[in-house]
């Protein structure tokens, strides 16, 4: 009973939410974040923005709301996706558009 009490408690978060949004790399062109082609966008409760990858499943945490949540919502590591910026050595592509999306799917 405790574990079905337990996997309640840890879905809900994700029942609440508005249902993702499928972006491209199509759309954001050379601002795309990803190493993966498309990914669905999401805003949980708490303002939490992530993003999953279609055809694994896996989910990513993309700003702090949804880091504090990684745990309870077993995320994946952003930077496992996250696509290197071929123009400044040693940083990645900046993630701040697909946040305002995300952040938008929140109202």
């Amino acid at each position: 009973m405790r574990k079905i009490l337990l996997g309640l408690l840890l879905a809900s978060p994700l029942a609440l939410a508005a249902p993702p949004k499928l972006i491209s790399s199509d759309e954001l062109g050379a601002d795309w974040p990803f190493t993966t082609e498309e990914m669905h966008l999401q805003c949980l409760p708490g303002n939490a923005v992530v993003v999953t990858d279609p055809e694994s499943g896996r989910m990513y945490a993309v700003n702090g709301a949804a880091n504090g949540k990684a745990r309870a919502l077993a995320l994946e590591p952003l930077a496992t996706v996250w696509r290197d910026d071929p123009a400044i050595k040693g940083a990645k592509v900046p993630v701040g558009q697909v946040l305002e999306r995300g952040l938008a799917l929140c109202q």
